[in-house]
Order: structure tokens, then sequence, then C-alpha cells
């Protein structure tokens, strides 16, 4: 059986989770002193214009300190899924739910999440 190979890219997303006494002021960094394009407020986000890749703000009640998240994208989910596994690379899906997408969560060494998704 041919094994597909699997390649990653960076996808269109990147999220900050910042913590809720940090929010007005990073939303104002990001859309007043910085300037970046502004999209709105979508899904409860502040979202901005990052070169080819939209930066999400999203508000956490309950983080003592900002978190970022990446984005990953793939043409083959299932081998790339594979792939993963037979690296050690634990699926983190506890961390957010995407309902009717067929993309997971998985984290770095560091712990950084990154979320998993099909290229379209």
């Amino acid at each position: 059986m041919k094994r597909t190979r699997t390649e990653f890219k960076g996808g269109n997303n990147i999220a900050i989770k910042i913590p809720k006494f940090k929010y007005d002021e990073t939303v104002h960094f990001y859309k007043e002193v910085i300037k970046l394009p502004y999209l709105g407020f979508i899904s409860e986000s502040h979202a901005f214009q990052f070169g080819d890749a939209t930066l999400w703000l999203d508000c956490m009640d309950n983080y003592s300190q900002q978190d970022v998240w990446l984005e990953i994208q793939t043409d083959h989910m299932k081998a790339a899924a594979d792939y993963l596994k037979e690296n050690h690379i634990n699926r983190r899906d506890e961390v957010e739910v995407h309902e009717n997408s067929d993309g997971y969560w998985i984290s770095d060494p560091s712990g950084t999440i990154l979320r998993i998704n099909s290229r379209k």
C-alpha cells in the first residue's frame, strides 16, 4: 500500500488568547497604536488582517497570561493524523471544540496549541 505524503503549511489564522484584565488594552494596541486593518468583531473576537493571515484577539475569563494558538494546514488529514501519532504527538481536542469540522488540536513540545485543518 502506497503511503500518502504528509505536508504541513502555515494556516490563515493566529489567535491570541488574552486574559480578561488585559483584553481592552490589547485590542486598543492592535487597533489604535499599531493600526492593523480591522476586520470587525466576529464570533466574539476582534479580528485584524495580519499579512495573509487573520489575527484573532480572544478574551479569556480564566487565563492569567496570554497564549498564542496557530493554524497548520494539510491536504491529507488522515495521513497527517497518522504521521503525528507515529511521531508521538497526541491530540489535544480538549482545548476547544469546533463542531462540523474535520480539524483537530495538537501542541508542540513547549505547549503552543496548533489547529490542524484541511487546506481548502
